[in-house]
Formats: C-alpha cells, sequence, structure tokens
C-alpha cells in the first residue's frame, strides 16, 4: 500500500536529518576532550605500498570550553525555532514535498561544511549551525502535511509512528556508527562522519523526488482502490483551504490547539535536552569510555523505537476496537509517556553511585518519551488536517526554541564544574516540565475537528455575499412557481 511507503520516506528523510543533527553530540568530544585517547588523534597514515610517498594527516583538535561547546550544540536550535513557523505557512501554500527538498538538501551542503567552518573559528561553525537549523526546522510541517494527505483516521497513529520513526533510528543507527567514524583515524576521522552523513542527505533528497507525491491523486503509481479509499474519509477541499488565509484569531483562541503545543514543547525540553547532553552525562558522571557511550545511545533510540512503534500500534488497536475514543487513547499514553518518564528522572538521583541501574532509568525515561508521536502529531491531525501543517509549525517555533534555552541553563548550572548534584538538579527541572505540559493536556486536549469547514474561515462579506445570491434564487424559484 502506498500510504504506507510514503510514511516509510518520510521515516527516511527524519533519520537523514537527525543523523545530521546528532552527529555533532559525538564527535564533539572528539573534537574538544583532552584526554588520554584524544592524544592518539595526531595520527601518521602510512599509504599502502603501491603509493610513492608517505602521507602524514594531523586530526585537529579546539580549545573549547564548556560555554563554548554548549553555544555549538544549542546554535542549531536558534535556526530550528527561527524556521519552524515559515515551514509551516510554506506547506500550507506550496505542499510538503518541496518544502523537505529544500530542507534536506540544505542541510546536507552545510554539514558538509562543517570540518572547514570549525578549523576557521568557533563563531563560524555556531553560524553554520545556525543556518543548518533553520534549514531543518522547515521540514517538521512539511511531513505532516504530507501525512496528514495520506492517512485516515483509524490508522493515524500506526502511520505518525511510522512517519517519525526515523528519528529514533538515526539514535540507533547514527550513534555506533558516529563513535566508529569518528574514531577511525587512518580514515581521516570525525571530519568524515559529517561527509558521510552530508552524502548520505544527499541520496534521501534524491530519492524523495522520484518517489514522493503530495496527494493520492497525483500519484501515478498508486491503485485506484486506494485512492478511492482515502478520498472516503476526506471531507474537505485541500485546495480551496490552500487559498484561503490560516484561521489564526480561532487558532489562538482555541485551548485545543495550546493543549497539544504546550504538552509537546515539554516533551521536546525533555527530548532534546537528554539527547544531546546524554553523552556528556554518561562520559563525565557515571565515567564511561566513548565506544561505550556508543552502545548505550544506541540503546536509548532502540528503546525509543519500540515504544514509539508500540504505542501508535496499541493506540489504533483501542480506537478500531472502541476500547477508547480518540481523545481517551492520546491522553492515557501521554500519562505513560511524560508521567512515567518524570517519575524515573527523579529517581536516577537516588540511584546516583549505580552505575546498572542509573543508565537502565535513563534508557527507559527517553524511550517513553518517544511516545510523543502518538499522543501530540496525531492530536494535531485529529483537531485539524488542512491546518496541520501550520499548528506543527507553531509546535515546532517553540519546541527548538528549547534546545538554546535548555543548553544555555544547563551551561549556567555548569559554570563551575561538573557535579552529580549539578546534573541530578537539571533531571528534576526537565521531569517538572514535563509534568507541567502533562497536567496542561490532560485538561484541555480535544480530539474534535476544530477549523472543519471551509466556510468558517472565509470572511463575513463573503459569506453574506453567498447568502443574498441564495436567497434572490430562492425567491426566483418561488415566483417562477
Amino acid at each position: 500500500m502506498k500510504r504506507y511507503l510514503i510514511a516509510g520516506m518520510c521515516s527516511m528523510v527524519r533519520l537523514s536529518l537527525y543523523c545530521i543533527r546528532l552527529n555533532l553530540n559525538i564527535a564533539i568530544i572528539k573534537m574538544v576532550q583532552n584526554s588520554t585517547e584524544d592524544n592518539a588523534l595526531n595520527v601518521t597514515l602510512t599509504t599502502t605500498a603501491t603509493w610513492s610517498k608517505i602521507i602524514k594527516t594531523e586530526i585537529p583538535r579546539y580549545a573549547w570550553d564548556e560555554k563554548t561547546r554548549q553555544m555549538i550544540l544549542g546554535a542549531a536550535y536558534y535556526g530550528y525555532s527561527l524556521s519552524a513557523l515559515l515551514g509551516g505557512m510554506v506547506t500550507h501554500r506550496l505542499g510538503g514535498k518541496r518544502v523537505i527538498l529544500f530542507s534536506l538538501l540544505s542541510s546536507s551542503i552545510l554539514t558538509a561544511l562543517i570540518p572547514w567552518s570549525a578549523g576557521v573559528s568557533s563563531n563560524l561553525l555556531i553560524v553554520l549551525r545556525v543556518l543548518d537549523g533553520i534549514a531543518q526546522g522547515l521540514h517538521n510541517p512539511a511531513m505532516l502535511g504530507i501525512l496528514a494527505n495520506w492517512s485516515v483516521p483509524h490508522e493515524r497513529s500506526t502511520l505518525v509512528s511510522i512517519g517519525y520513526f526515523g528519528m529514533a533510528l538515526a539514535e540507533v543507527i547514527c550513534n555506533p556508527m558516529s563513535v566508529w567514524i569518528c574514531s577511525a583515524y587512518k580514515l581521516g576521522g570525525w571530519p568524515l562522519s559529517f561527509y558521510t552523513y552530508s552524502a548520505f542527505g544527499s541520496v534521501t533528497a534524491i530519492l524523495w523526488t522520484f518517489i514522493i507525491y503530495e496527494t493520492p491523486d497525483e500519484d501515478p503509481c498508486i491503485s485506484s482502490n486506494e485512492v478511492e479509499y482515502l478520498k472516503g474519509f476526506d471531507t474537505e477541499d485541500g485546495e480551496k483551504n490552500k487559498k484561503i488565509s490560516v484561521p489564526w484569531l480561532s487558532m489562538l483562541k482555541s485551548s485545543a490547539v495550546w493543549a497539544v503545543v504546550i504538552a509537546y514543547t515539554s516533551n521536546v525540553f525533555s527530548f532534546t535536552f537528554l539527547i544531546t547532553e546524554a553523552p556528556i552525562f554518561i562520559s563525565e558522571v557515571l565515567g564511561f569510555n566513548l565506544k561505550t557511550i556508543g552502545w548505550l545511545m544506541s540503546i536509548l533510540g532502540i528503546a525509543e523505537c519500540l515504544f514509539g512503534l508500540l504505542s501508535g500500534v496499541c493506540a489504533d488497536f483501542f480506537i478500531r476496537r472502541e476500547m477508547l475514543t480518540i481523545l481517551q487513547a492520546r491522553k492515557l499514553f501521554t500519562i505513560l509517556s511524560m508521567g512515567l518518564s518524570a517519575f524515573l528522572l527523579i529517581c536516577i538521583g537516588f540511584f546516583r553511585d549505580n552505575a546498572i541501574v542509573c543508565p537502565i532509568m535513563l534508557i527507559l525515561a527517553f524511550g517513553l518519551l518517544g511516545c510523543f508521536n502518538t499522543c501530540f502529531i496525531a492530536n494535531v491531525l485529529d483537531i485539524t488536517k488542512h491546518y496541520s501543517s501550520v499548528i506543527v509549525g507553531i509546535m515546532s517555533c517553540l519546541g527548538g526554541s528549547t534546545g538554546f534555552i535548555g543548553t544555555s541553563l544547563f551551561a549556567a548550572l555548569l559554570k563551575i564544574k561538573n557535579t552529580h548534584d549539578q546534573w541530578y538538579l537539571m533531571f528534576k527541572i526537565i521531569a517538572g516540565i514535563q509534568l507541567f505540559g502533562l497536567l496542561i493536556f490532560l485538561l484541555f486536549a480535544k480530539a474534535e475537528e476544530q477549523f472543519h469547514s471551509i466556510e468558517e474561515n472565509i470572511s463575513k462579506q463573503e459569506m453574506k455575499s453567498y447568502n443574498s445570491i441564495n436567497d434572490t434564487s430562492a425567491e426566483v424559484v418561488d415566483t417562477e412557481e
């Protein structure tokens, strides 16, 4: 079925973009950290016997302090938050295919320039990361716009989970691969990792161009039965909606919109902090080496994959069997995701000296956050289909801002040195933010269409004119009778 191929390609896009984003979290350890292991970075590379001379390559390291490192890690989120809302508005007008293609190509090119920019100055690298964030911020609203055209209500959780699965898969693949590439000194070390993911993003962009179509009607390879099946659930004219301005006032007044926006932002704050800072926590607090860090980060990704997919399938199962309403399913998995995850993060502080229990709790807490697709992304499609990309743009704008807010807060907490107490204070802070988002969602979330008819978005003057024409027509009919 073509709709599952579409979701799979969306997942591949997420895989490419998140590999690009996550790679720096691992690579920066090799770029900065001054340790016995890093002393091996100045490596002499000897060519094979067919070469006529010996080539020596010095893999660079940089004397960045903690503040500079956090600035580099958080820079992409500045750009991400700036462009997310724009991505939603452009997607609403032009569709998601072209927006995602631009996002992929731009991010891939900018990633290939990172090794060069790092050698010039840390400020140039930060600027490049901001631009990369701008490019990546466009894709999230566009992706939900694509999935909105290819999904039906009782399959929505599953298709969204598949479409966003690539983010979790990136954590499984990227972390050990980045560790291996960054440690492969004979191949060039950490610079090679950026070139690798840049090439993968470019290949994904090519596949996206030839496989993806904006709607089922435009796809020449889809079966007529599947087209009719998908159109049977579409009660609105998407093309007319694109010509009408976005109902901003109605959105800003909607408690359902704010419920999903606040809950999503709370989730992203926790998620971004863990995925960005977890390698540093595992390295500097738990004392694990880089190879172990790579495998632990992969396990984090596997946990997120399992929880993300299972939550989507289970939610649709409960909805189809009418065991739960759509809203009940969204709230149930939000409690399991954000509530239980917050509890585990708080508990980490009580097992600070246990090198086994502490990582297990971290893995479970992170994995549970992966249910956000079933909880929030799918809920956006519950409350509006044709304006979903705009709402996700708002969500991504606010959610993206948590990336640099979190890293700035973290840098302030660690301005003296890394200590157990400072880390666990941060865990308590993000747990409290999760619980706040959970409470707001439970109180105000809805699952009914909020902006369901085109007529609601037409100006009162147009509606008045429309009604007057109908009244005149009715009078003519009465006269003739």
